[in-house]
């Protein structure tokens, strides 16, 4: 198996995603099994909706933040009418403008914000619940509801100080602790403090044999760990830009872009680079030969 690292993605993607894309393309033309992993939060957005956008299939995409649950990559196909089922009470008023609908309860000073995958469907990717004028919860849905987050007021702004991500059947997969920013993963029988641990367990959890290939498109926050934990597979760095800074190098020092300094002072434990253009890989080859006496693979 290639798994392909990266950290999000957008509507609007840069050439990292879209040069994942076609490797992915690639592989499918050879028949070479690769999932494409991504380590971001999408509280705007569901991930698959992101990915099939690029053209990416569901089938080669893994969310760190599901992969721990029985949650499948899947489009938002929870339905406003399975929202109202849901609902303890039956007093309420309802009205919608484009993406966003709002729930407002009779009988108590409360309502439901809901946020739609578009404009016209009735299919619910988010809901922000309000109680005496804060918010208190937010629930994110797929084909059902995969992880809710718990707030909180501070300081006069509502603060999220928990995530619970949910299996299929309703049960807790595991905890996210948010302390004013520092965050801490709470599993049956496992406990994390902070997220590169979290994605160091995920690479632990793929059992990596010499078999296996990783391919790291961005390292910040997650090139040590995954290095940590990537056990025999061969690991490869995709050079997606320029790779060192011309105006501060001279025949004694090279300034290396620093989103490669990490990979490229790892050269010992990293298998091979890819680089974007043969010019490139000759350049990078002859600065690693001269700046640290190596030939990079």
């Amino acid at each position: 198996m290639i798994y392909n690292f990266n950290l999000g993605i957008g509507w609007a993607s840069s050439g990292v995603e879209y040069a994942q894309n076609y490797r992915a393309a690639m592989f499918r033309n050879i028949g070479a099994d690769a999932k494409f992993i991504f380590t971001d939060m999408f509280p705007s957005e569901n991930i698959e909706h992101l990915t099939r956008n690029i053209g990416f299939l569901d089938s080669e995409v893994i969310w760190l933040y599901t992969f721990f649950t029985d949650y499948k990559i899947a489009p938002v196909s929870y339905t406003l009418t399975e929202l109202k089922e849901t609902l303890s009470v039956n007093k309420y008023t309802y009205t919608r403008n484009g993406k966003t609908g709002r729930l407002v309860f009779q009988d108590s000073d409360s309502f439901y914000s809901v946020y739609f995958a578009d404009e016209q469907s009735d299919l619910v990717h988010r809901v922000e619940i309000v109680s005496r004028g804060c918010l208190i919860r937010k629930d994110y849905f797929t084909y059902g509801r995969v992880y809710s987050e718990y707030y909180a007021p501070l300081d006069k702004k509502a603060h999220m100080y928990l995530r619970r991500f949910f299996n299929e059947d309703g049960t807790v997969a595991y905890e996210e602790i948010n302390d004013d920013g520092t965050v801490m993963y709470r599993f049956p029988d496992q406990f994390f403090c902070s997220k590169e641990e979290l994605v160091g367990y995920m690479v632990s959890k793929l059992e990596l044999t010499r078999d296996d290939i990783v391919i790291i498109d961005r390292t910040t926050g997650v090139g040590q760990t995954i290095l940590q934990n990537a056990g025999e597979a061969r690991v490869g760095i995709v050079i997606h830009a320029d790779h060192f800074s011309e105006s501060n190098t001279d025949d004694h020092y090279i300034l290396w872009n620093n989103y490669y300094e990490y990979s490229f002072a790892m050269h010992k434990h990293i298998d091979f680079y890819i680089a974007a253009t043969d010019h490139q890989n000759k350049l990078l080859k002859k600065q690693f030969r001269k700046y640290i006496g190596v030939t990079p693979k």
